[in-house]
């Protein structure tokens, strides 16, 4: 993930990883490149779980092609553990790939019992015993991140739990009336695979198809508001949810969303016309929109309600909507909800197009274009 905020020293980033990354880091490496003059600015944010011995170079290789691509003028490396000493190998592997690849290593710190060590520091202000990690609201760029309302998981297995189903009655009914709603929407608009072209050679059909696009834009335009009295998702009846989620068998619906949720991923050109005229007069303006103070904020509650959204549907019809969660969160940077989101979708449907393109995207650190104005 990429971030603007600016950081004074390794103390001020280990305090705002968690809110970087959406939950605390155990048990991994991060790579944090760094940029500007004064390698005060953090660029690409990377994590990955200690590895065996015999998979550490391994493990330098899925890290170091990203490192070069984001050309950082320095990176900071940090080994969380429990034990003293397990991420030695994997810290200093990663240092003599970095400079290999002529990237300055900044520091090697290590996190552990509460405490951090920097490995390349003699100085007395980094005595052998460690120093305290520094308590949040110590570091002024914490505040900002709960300005945003983003606050840390306990952990990588917390942000898993995000998205996985839980109410079994519910997304039992939603897969029956999903099943059903796809059988009529078919019935109404020709073969899925020749959708638009159908709507386009036939009257009667395309009315048809629009009418299901607009009772659907029009769920979705609930979803994706930021609004304080938006409502809530969990209170979506098992209609609503199959609705939400056979609209995405449509793939010019499914990509018109995606090109609303992240401006510039997508060109215009390629969107359905009539797609792009429902979602004008469906969806709400985006909060992103113009900038100001309050385009983060919306963006963190946008990607909240589709976190809960995917964590409502069964596997069967969870595919697309966790994809348009991923496309969404990478446009925004968030790598580790990005993988997460891939994760389930690629283990429900591993043939699924959409996330095998975003996956290899995030694999070699890829960045979406961002067009906001």
């Amino acid at each position: 993930m990429t971030t603007t905020i600016h950081l004074s020293g390794p103390a001020d980033v280990l305090t705002v990883l968690p809110y970087q990354l959406g939950f605390h880091p155990h048990d991994c490496l991060v790579a944090v490149s760094l940029h500007g003059i004064n390698k005060s600015r953090m660029g690409l944010v990377q994590r990955i779980d200690l590895p065996s011995p015999e998979h550490v170079e391994d493990a330098v290789a899925a890290m170091i092609a990203p490192l070069r691509q984001d050309s950082p003028r320095a990176v900071l490396l940090i080994g969380f553990e429990e034990r003293e000493g397990e991420s030695r190998p994997m810290l200093q592997e990663m240092a003599d790939a970095a400079r290999a690849s002529g990237v300055e290593v900044a520091d090697r710190v290590v996190v552990r019992g509460g405490r951090w060590f920097d490995l390349d520091c003699l100085q007395s202000c980094c005595p052998a015993e460690g120093l305290p990690l520094p308590s949040p609201s110590a570091v002024p760029a914490v505040a900002e991140f709960v300005g945003r309302e983003i606050c840390p998981l306990p952990d990588r297995s917390a942000l898993v739990d995000l998205l996985e189903p839980t109410r079994a009655l519910l997304t039992g009914a939603v897969s029956r009336l999903a099943d059903e709603r796809l059988q009529l929407r078919l019935e109404a608009t020709c073969s899925r695979t020749v959708i638009s072209t159908a709507a386009r050679q036939l009257g009667t059909r395309g009315e048809e198809l629009q009418g299901y696009r607009a009772s659907e834009l029009a769920a979705w335009g609930s979803v994706l508001s930021d609004r304080d009295d938006a409502q809530q998702i969990r209170a979506l009846q098992p209609r609503d949810l199959a609705r939400l989620a056979v609209s995405l068998t449509d793939v010019d619906l499914r990509d018109g969303l995606i090109a609303w949720l992240c401006p510039g991923t997508l060109p215009q050109d390629l969107i359905d016309p009539e797609v792009l005229v429902q979602m004008n007069a469906a969806l709400p303006r985006p909060p992103w929109i113009g900038g100001g103070g309050g385009d983060v904020i919306g963006l963190q509650r946008i990607q909240r309600r589709l976190c809960e959204l995917s964590a409502s549907l069964p596997d069967a019809w969870a595919v697309s909507t966790l994809t348009v969660l991923a496309s969404f969160t990478w446009w925004r940077g968030d790598g580790a909800l990005t993988r997460v989101a891939l994760e389930r979708a690629l283990r429900i449907d591993p043939h699924y197009r959409l996330a095998q393109l975003l996956e290899r995207m995030v694999d070699l650190a890829i960045r979406p274009e961002r067009a906001v104005g």
